[in-house]
């Protein structure tokens, strides 16, 4: 009778541990809340619950204008103008839709993801650990109660069966244990015979399946962090213009939650001179494409230092920590705009390309009165016609620059339209003509407005960005993919060798039995081969065995042999024999 048996009462058995005493009062109410809490944070189906709801959350900040990035159309959803309405965009703004990555729900949430990854991941990484460090295969009492079994016979002794079993099993790496005899491991005269046990794939298959779950802890670790402190701006540089690493030198940038003004590296780029060409022969292969896509610039840091440097479109300048890419071009035409005899606009105009094979521009001059807008079309390559008229082409190389102009007066509606650099909003101008010029030529538009074509550069559209978050993602991409391929292709299964002396003939009768726990099938085929390779090793014969339906095994394949045991007979006749008797009669694990 053992001490859970006892009819004594409890507090007369110290043994037996009397029943908890539950608490009663608000504070006991509070505590047992917060247990069951944890318990059901810890699951692993709360893990994936909180996965989805934080994919839902990003969902919405696709759909809903976030403020940190466009928060003038925020105001205008808030105030009607855009959107579902102000009732609408009320509910969402209760909720934290407009700033979703910034929102309490969303952070918590966050929160109660990783507190629930970490703690389901650190159970499971203590007993893998734990199960590398001591475990090892089990014994059989009966091997030929196994899934998979064959036997062989050889004139070798039992001990030298064993030895070339357990050599030829940790040269294909599995994990061996050699038991001679019953009392060599203290164990009972009735215990498990001499054998050598071997298991593989325990540790591959459990592994791979932790840092495939580690690999997503890692990965959202790495799009916080990466919300938190990535920093990208675009900003175009005229040749000889340079540009300054400061807050308001972007024309568009998108910071992280902790990167200020102070997080800028403070650096110059010159750009000195790009460099572009094509494959100019139209019968040549390839003919239009660029063969050529480089800046030469010049970079001051912000100790004072200054280095030459070149920048390509798949070779990025890497300046302290920052990373410049090489996005776009286009040319630079200088437009001089001249009202009654004082300039009233000059500057280097960003034409950007078009589908037509010209490149599109536009000049605000505010500071005429009335305000003067042009509407520029810029040819690079316009050849002169029979007729001494310009011919514009699709021509990407500025042979023969053209730009044609169309001149607006009225009001620019500046700041009340959103237009971007490149765009005139005409709706409150009116035309006041046209007219093209070569470079270096200007023309009278009358009413005292004179147009000019000063000169003709290039620009170079720069990204630079800071994403210290991407080493992190490389990490978690290497972890999914390493721990993938053993979840999915590695298995576990379990190898018995037991060579015993046969007294009718003097011979050694060894059974080769096994089980797999996962891809039967993969394993009938590599316990037949094992089964071939050890008896070369022996010099034996395999016995051969009738194979029948296994007895409390799968059923049949489509067709009609039996999975499993039977299917490694079938696979591998007239060689390996198969017994297909029940398993489940292994010795205890010793640890």
């Amino acid at each position: 009778m053992t001490g859970t048996d006892s009819t004594t009462p409890p507090e007369a058995n110290p043994k037996v541990r009397p029943p908890r005493r539950r608490g009663t009062g608000p504070l006991a109410f509070v505590w047992s809340s917060v247990v069951m809490g944890w318990r059901w944070l810890v699951r692993m189906r709360t893990a994936l619950y909180l996965l989805a709801l934080l994919g839902l959350w990003t969902l919405v900040a696709t759909v809903v204008p976030q403020e940190p990035n466009v928060g003038q159309t925020v105001d205008d959803w808030r105030t009607g103008v855009e959107g579902p309405g102000t009732a609408v965009s009320a509910v969402l703004d209760a909720f934290g839709a407009f700033d979703v990555y910034g929102s309490p729900a969303f952070l918590a949430t966050l929160l109660l993801l990783f507190l629930s990854l970490t703690a389901c991941l650190v159970p499971r990484i203590r007993g893998w650990v734990r199960l590398v460090r001591h475990s090892q295969p089990p014994l059989t009492r009966n091997a030929g109660r196994q899934e998979v079994v064959a036997r062989l016979t050889t004139d070798r002794p039992a001990d030298e069966a064993h030895a070339t079993a357990a050599e030829l099993l940790r040269g294909s790496r599995w994990r061996v244990r050699t038991q001679r005899t019953a009392a060599a491991d203290g164990l009972a005269a009735a215990g498990p015979p001499a054998q050598v046990a071997a298991e593989k794939g325990l540790w591959s298959r459990e592994g791979g399946s932790l840092l495939f779950h580690l690999s997503f802890y890692v990965l959202l670790a790495a799009i916080v962090f990466g919300q938190l402190l990535t920093f990208e701006g675009q900003r175009a540089v005229v040749e000889g213009a340079r540009f300054a690493d400061t807050p308001v030198s972007y024309w568009t940038y998108q910071p992280g939650r902790w990167w200020t003004e102070d997080s800028h590296r403070g650096w110059v780029l010159d750009l000195d001179e790009f460099h572009v060409d094509w494959v100019r022969d139209p019968l040549a292969p390839g003919a239009g494409q660029p063969t050529l896509f480089r800046s030469d610039v010049r970079m001051t840091h912000a100790d004072g230092t200054v280095e030459e440097a070149v920048v390509e479109g798949n070779r990025p300048l890497v300046v302290d920590g920052m990373k410049i890419h090489q996005l776009d071009w286009g040319y630079a035409p200088l437009v001089q705009v001249e009202v009654d005899g004082e300039v009233v606009f000059e500057d280097f105009l960003t034409a950007t390309a078009t589908d037509g094979g010209h490149f599109r521009a536009a000049v605000k001059a505010p500071a005429a009165n009335p305000d003067l807008g042009l509407s520029v079309f810029f040819y690079p390559y316009a050849p002169e016609g029979d007729d001494g008229n310009p011919v514009p082409t699709g021509a990407p190389f500025a042979d023969a620059p053209l730009v044609l102009f169309q001149m607006f007066r009225g009001d620019l509606q500046l700041g009340r339209t959103q237009q971007t650099i490149n765009e005139l909003d005409t709706s409150a101008l009116d035309s006041a003509g046209g007219a093209w010029l070569r470079e270096g030529a200007e023309v009278d538009m009358g009413d005292g407005v004179t147009i000019r074509f000063v000169e003709l550069r290039r620009w170079v559209g720069f990204q630079m960005s800071v994403r210290p978050q991407i080493p992190y993602l490389l990490l978690a991409s290497a972890l999914l993919l390493g721990g993938l391929w053993p979840a999915l292709y590695a298995y576990r299964r379990r190898l018995w060798v037991v060579a015993e002396r046969d007294v009718t003939d003097g011979r050694t009768i060894v059974t080769v039995a096994g089980r797999a726990f996962q891809r039967p099938q993969a394993f009938d085929d590599e316990h037949a081969a094992f089964v071939r390779r050890l008896a070369r090793e022996l010099d034996g014969e395999l016995v051969r065995q009738p194979a029948h339906p296994p007895a409390h095994g799968p059923a049949g394949d489509p067709d009609g042999r039996p999975v499993g045991a039977a299917s490694a007979a079938a696979s591998s006749a007239p060689t390996v024999t198969a017994d297909t008797a029940p398993a489940g009669d292994e010795a205890p694990e010793r640890r």
